[in-house]
């Protein structure tokens, strides 16, 4: 066993393989032995377990990256932008969720670490259009999680377009809590992608309380298409970060601002 081989623990190793695989599509057992500094026997190893979990296709002499090895890798490298505000901020806006609500919950990476805080709630009923979202609450018992079907974006863990618009008119919920691309204190909150943006701001006319969860660094920024207008906005809560101008031009606007 080499030294490489010594000092990178397995999990890391595998990172690193489907990095790898993510920047060249297609690789085989003697590439990546080489660039890794691992045995052969070790490499062929980790892709059968990585094969196994869905992440790449095994092929003669070497491995192809999946789709869904793609989508993880893209969404994982969403989930570390600014890691620790985001944890803060999913912290707070769990703690405004109650057993027995009905609530929204958008496909942005801090809404996902909401879900995965409120998977030992009762009595809940989450709609997302978040695949990854949806999974996090797959096992919780006493959740019971829509999923609004349409079609996934490239690149993405949403699902937007061809659902039921009636149907998502018609229900009633008591929290949405929505990411946002962009936010600005005369505009509101945005998002890049049109589809995306029109069931956003569906799913904020049928939420009793509409709550932003966006880091700093969407503030004072500008978006494609507006999904919640200010007036719509009960509360945002953000970082430390947020620029102090803004919020309180957001807070005369009767918007609660929680920098967390």
């Amino acid at each position: 066993m080499s030294q490489m081989e010594q000092a990178l623990s397995p999990e890391r190793r595998r990172e690193q393989i489907v990095g790898y695989l993510s920047a060249h599509d297609r690789t085989s057992v003697v590439e990546l032995s080489q660039v890794l500094g691992v045995s052969e026997v070790t490499v062929r190893k980790d892709l059968d377990l990585l094969e196994a979990q869905g992440l790449l296709t095994r092929v003669h002499g070497g491995a192809l990256i999946s789709g869904r090895g793609r989508l993880e890798r893209y969404f994982a490298a969403r989930e570390q932008e600014h890691r620790e505000e985001k944890r803060r901020i999913a912290q707070a806006a769990a703690a405004l969720i109650q057993p027995g609500q009905r609530i929204f919950l958008d496909a942005s990476t801090t809404a996902l670490q909401v879900a995965r805080l409120i998977t030992d709630r009762t009595d809940l009923v989450v709609v997302t259009n978040g695949l990854y979202t949806a999974l996090e609450l797959t096992f919780s018992a006493d959740i019971t999680t829509i999923v609004v079907g349409g079609t996934m974006r490239y690149r993405s863990s949403s699902l937007v377009g061809s659902f039921n618009y009636e149907s998502l008119h018609r229900l009633r919920l008591d929290l949405g809590v929505f990411g946002a691309h962009a936010v600005t204190a005369r505009d509101g909150l945005m998002e890049a992608d049109l589809d995306e943006a029109q069931l956003k701001q569906l799913m904020v006319s049928v939420s009793a309380e509409v709550v932003a969860v966006v880091d700093s660094s969407k503030f004072d920024d500008i978006s494609f298409s507006v999904f919640a207008l200010p007036h719509e906005i009960n509360r945002i809560i953000t970082d430390n970060g947020a620029q102090t101008a803004t919020v309180d031009a957001l807070r005369a606007q009767g918007i609660t601002v929680d920098r967390v």
